[in-house]
């Protein structure tokens, strides 16, 4: 079967050429344009002549570290929007203080994602759904995700993954701003910390039934809380799932809200 063209072009930035040649294998094949190269001095100079549409950078690197090359990025307003996924194709954890603010829209342990798991993430990014109508991908629908949370790290490393895997975002700081968006939109689903300045998450899934935009919507639970009493009663107040923030990872967390729109 042919491969369906897609518009978009991919610079990848990696070290290791096997993982490299992996990824350009499974993003040619289904449909990408893509470049790599295997050192930063290479990767910044192409970023200029080629203008990608989406970046794969890698933080370790035989040079120039991936950081680095971020920053210098970030600092050029011709290269500053373009999307990037920061990988750790090594398994080296990604050192978040080195991360400039708003400079990465997806964080990879490469190792942990197989090529076509890579490849999904990218088609969720571009919004691409798997099968075509003509012949012509089309866009998935987005479903509207009101999520109440107030750690300003979680919320931004969060708030890019749930973006990036297609989702149109509502993100309150707290109950107020919940309810605030509530009475203007009508979202998909609600998803809740428990832990909050003002009303609690106990409160806020409470009021959300209350509200015209509230009732029968689906709503989960995100919070360090674990108690069996604490999930009981989200329970009681009509949560459908309840997920412990330091024991889940960001795909799984995607996954369950991808599950809680269905």
């Amino acid at each position: 079967m042919a491969i369906t063209p897609k518009k978009e072009k991919i610079l990848i930035i990696e070290g290791d050429t096997t993982v490299g040649q992996q990824i350009v294998e499974a993003l040619r094949n289904d449909g990408y344009t893509v470049i790599l190269c295997v050192n930063g001095t290479e990767g910044k100079k192409s970023m200029y002549e080629n203008i990608p549409h989406l970046i794969l950078l890698d933080v370790t690197l035989p040079d120039i570290d991936g950081y680095k090359i971020l920053e210098e990025k970030q600092a050029e307003p011709l290269l500053a929007k373009i999307p990037v996924f920061l990988m750790s194709s090594q398994g080296v954890p990604i050192n978040m203080k080195s991360v400039p603010e708003n400079s990465v829209s997806e964080f990879l342990m490469a190792m942990h994602d197989s090529p076509v798991e890579l490849v999904s993430k990218v088609n969720d990014y571009f919004k691409y759904t798997i099968g075509s109508v003509n012949g012509t991908d089309v866009p998935s629908a987005k479903k509207k995700i009101l999520w109440v949370e107030d750690d300003k790290l979680i919320g931004t490393i969060l708030a890019k993954k749930i973006i990036s895997s297609g989702f149109e975002l509502f993100h309150a700081k707290n109950g107020e701003e919940a309810l605030q968006i509530l009475a203007q939109e009508k979202p998909d689903a609600v998803v809740v910390d428990l832990l909050l300045p003002g009303m609690s998450g106990f409160d806020i899934l409470q009021k959300i039934q209350m509200q015209e935009n509230g009732k029968n919507l689906p709503s989960m639970v995100l919070s360090n809380l674990s108690k069996p009493s604490d999930i009981e009663k989200a329970k009681q107040l009509g949560a459908k799932k309840f997920l412990v923030k330091a024991a889940t990872s960001l795909d799984q967390i995607v996954a369950e809200m991808k599950d809680l729109c269905k």
